[in-house]
């Protein structure tokens, strides 16, 4: 990523409340955020065009984080994924590691960790997870 170039966020979550967190961030970091209703809108974006990192959360019950990493193994997107979820949810924590996301940060605790990953894709070291 150049200097020039400001690193883009794409973000698919439906909390309002997290949403500002995740924009005061990018705000505070100098990064674009572009938000997402579901994972084909969000999907149909990148047709051309990746963000730097992706942060999607997680809705118990649903199987819509493992989809979506599965969608973006399938169209060899080296992208790092965030995936946000719920307290207690170990279950889901481990399936979207092993289906490639870098890190998985329980609701509604995510402002430093978050923070963590977008130091490193700002420095252009991906996602790592922390």
């Amino acid at each position: 990523m150049s200097l020039a170039t400001k690193a883009t966020v794409y973000l698919l979550e439906q909390d309002t409340n997290v949403t500002d967190t995740i924009r005061g961030l990018c705000d505070e970091k100098s990064m674009l955020l572009e938000c997402f209703s579901n994972n084909n809108e969000l999907l149909t974006a990148m047709q051309g065009v990746n963000p730097d990192c992706i942060i999607a959360a997680n809705e118990k019950e649903s199987e819509e984080a493992i989809q979506l990493l599965e969608a973006l193994n399938e169209g060899e997107h080296d992208i790092p994924v965030i995936i946000l979820g719920h307290h207690n949810d170990v279950h889901t924590a481990v399936a979207v590691i092993k289906a490639g996301a870098v890190d998985y940060i329980e609701k509604p605790v995510i402002y430093g960790r978050l923070a963590e990953h977008f130091n490193q894709v700002i420095r252009g070291e991906g996602a790592a997870a922390v």
